[in-house]
């Protein structure tokens, strides 16, 4: 039976990059031709997505969370559920049609030490599947549930010892997040000076020097509060000044079209990815901007050092090794431009939305075998 009507469930409507992602999956189940729903269990602390996604209940802990999330069950032939607080609302239910539960900030919490709830044990016993989106996270998950896994699954497992071990871990899928590719273009001189020409044209209506690298520092739309995880913060404004760079504050420019932000930024700075890539990120790639991150396992699918941008030692002064980074990115214009291009590349192979949301629907078809 082929998925047609698929619901997804957001635990609110704050603009976390769990629920931009899961926007963005939205949008590619439906280019896939799906009936698709996404609902917010209740309203987030700042519902920045309010306008775009309706809200079932007061609160994701009221009996009425649980009673509507019942009714448009009855309506889907498949449910994803947007982190463990919503899979625990729809732990209640039974389980009458393939689920899958898209994990973000929950495998730093199982590496932290935090213990999978009994109402995620039990969705995962009863046949969920459940979604990584960065492959560090992939054995840290596995580990968690493993002594939740149903007899049927421990004695497949047991009984292939002596085969090759499967890339993914039984009842685990790896699935990056996804976003819409860009109509490419042939390289030739003619589109290089095309796009020299927008990103010029985007600084001056910036009020920025067009003459001078431009870059941007991504700050998350809603901080979400973790005990499991040490902020890292980095005055990317000062670094700018001190290698001569026009800075945009992404805390500054609310009311500036994306589009803008996105043509007129060289280098971008993004210090919040400890769950993995930010939807942000990979558009701000995707556009031609070198990233600069953190060397965290969480990034590493995606930004390899020297390759497809540039990381920065957590374990060392943060402020220093930016400063470094842009002078050698200001004094090499050429090599910035390298980089640019391979980091576009990994983001059109490995994070396009039409290849992501095949992945997802083979996920949720796991539940129908």
């Amino acid at each position: 039976m082929a998925i047609q009507r698929v619901l997804q469930i957001l635990q609110d409507t704050d603009a976390t990059d769990q629920n931009l992602a899961a926007l963005e999956l939205h949008k590619g189940l439906s280019q896939a031709g799906c009936e698709v729903r996404t609902l917010a269990l209740g309203p987030g602390r700042t519902g920045q997505l309010a306008q775009s996604v309706p809200v079932i209940s007061p609160s994701r802990r009221s009996v009425a969370a649980y009673t509507q999330l019942r009714t448009e069950q009855r309506w889907a032939d498949a449910v994803i559920l947007q982190g463990a607080r919503a899979a625990q609302v729809a732990a209640l239910l039974p389980r009458t049609v393939p689920t899958a539960i898209s994990l973000w900030s929950e495998p730093a919490e199982f590496e932290a030490g935090k213990r999978v709830s009994w109402r995620l044990a039990k969705s995962f016993r009863s046949g969920a599947q459940l979604v990584v989106h960065q492959a560090a996270a992939l054995q840290i998950v596995d580990r968690a549930f493993a002594g939740y896994r149903s007899d049927s699954t421990a004695s497949a497992q047991s009984a292939s010892v002596t085969q090759p071990q499967p890339r993914q871990p039984s009842g685990v899928h790896l699935i990056h997040t996804g976003i819409e590719s860009l109509q490419q273009t042939a390289p030739s001189s003619a589109a290089t000076s095309q796009a020299t020409a927008r990103r010029r044209a985007a600084k001056q209506a910036l009020g920025l020097n067009p003459s001078t690298m431009t870059i941007r520092e991504l700050v998350p739309q809603t901080v979400t509060k973790s005990r499991t995880r040490t902020p890292f913060t980095v005055n990317v404004r000062q670094a700018a000044i001190t290698a001569g760079l026009n800075f945009i504050d992404g805390r500054s420019v609310p009311a500036v079209e994306e589009e803008l932000l996105l043509a007129g930024s060289d280098l971008v700075v993004d210090m919040s990815c400890g769950d993995g890539p930010s939807v942000e990120l990979l558009h701000a790639m995707q556009s031609g901007a070198v990233a600069i991150t953190l060397d965290l396992p969480a990034i590493n699918d995606l930004i390899e050092d020297h390759l497809t941008g540039r990381t920065l030692p957590a374990d060392a002064s943060l402020d220093s090794g930016l400063v470094a980074v842009l002078g050698e990115l200001a004094s090499n214009s050429s090599r910035c431009s390298e980089l640019a291009a391979t980091g576009g590349r990994r983001v059109e192979a490995e994070y396009a939305l039409w290849q992501i949301q095949a992945r997802w629907l083979e996920c949720l078809g796991a539940g129908l075998a």
